[in-house]
């Protein structure tokens, strides 16, 4: 029929004319696909699932330590002769140590019993003052010793440390300051130092 009427030139079979026919509209339908591909169609190319994210909330804590002070379990004063007033000597180092990884301050106290010797009733000082001395520190602190400081049974303050944050020591070498009355019997004296922190 007129309708499909397959154009041929001359010495071309039917069924020749017929393939090239279909060739030509494939050809056509290849190079529409290609313009699609290329404008538009090209998202369908590229087109690939958004990657999935997933968030981790982690935590983790840190936990504090103690608060502690170290020093020397004995200490040898300067010997001097009877008569002598004034006795003095170095307790050795003495250590602040503040793990808490916090920022509170901290207080290093000291107390002293008197010094006691022979005799009925027995020689006893009469005095006795502790100097800290130079505080060297490590972390952030700011370590403020007090100077002389008379000592009792109750403990007085000789260092202060302020503006802490985080782990933190201070060490010093206190100085013990005995006063003894001229009438002191000759002989051997001892008395007992208390160091403690706050």
């Amino acid at each position: 029929m007129e309708g499909n009427a397959i154009s041929r030139t001359a010495g071309t079979s039917p069924e020749d004319a017929h393939n090239v026919q279909v060739s030509r509209k494939i050809k056509t339908v290849t190079r529409s696909l290609l313009v699609a591909a290329m404008t538009g169609g090209l998202a369908v190319a590229i087109a690939v699932p958004a990657a999935a994210a997933a968030a981790t909330a982690t935590t983790f804590s840190l936990t504090g330590g103690a608060l502690s002070v170290s020093s020397q379990t004995t200490a040898a004063l300067t010997n001097g002769p009877s008569g002598n007033t004034t006795i003095t000597g170095s307790l050795g180092a003495t250590t602040v140590t503040d793990a808490r990884g916090g920022t509170a301050g901290w207080t290093a106290s000291a107390a002293s019993t008197s010094f006691t010797g022979p005799g009925t009733p027995a020689s006893s000082s009469t005095a006795v003052s502790y100097n800290a001395g130079a505080v060297a520190t490590t972390g952030t602190v700011t370590a403020t010793a007090s100077g002389a400081t008379a000592m009792s049974n109750t403990a007085a303050t000789v260092v202060a440390g302020s503006s802490v944050s985080g782990n933190n020591t201070a060490s010093f070498t206190p100085t013990l300051t005995v006063t003894m009355p001229a009438s002191s019997l000759a002989g051997n004296y001892s008395g007992t130092v208390t160091t403690s922190i706050a």
